[in-house]
């Protein structure tokens, strides 16, 4: 009870943008992440459009970040 739903583009989009992060390892993740699209029932295609259209918060997330970075802009 009280957990968020998990979203499955947003999982396979971190998981995609991760493996170009990676140089060793890069294998796992690609089995994983053609799991995720296979259990998920979504297309590379969705995913590559879900990172367009969401891509900060996908690659803060594939670099291990879960909150954004503080101090952002400084007011002028």
């Amino acid at each position: 009870m009280g957990r968020q739903k998990k979203n499955p583009l947003l999982t396979a989009a971190v998981i995609k943008t991760s493996l170009s992060f990676r140089g060793e390892g890069a294998e796992m993740y690609r089995v994983i992440y053609e799991g995720v699209l296979r259990d998920f029932g979504l297309s590379d295609a969705e995913v590559d459009a879900y990172i367009e259209r969401h891509r900060d918060e996908v690659v803060r997330l594939a670099r291990g970040h879960s909150a954004p970075p503080k101090g952002g802009r400084s007011a002028e």
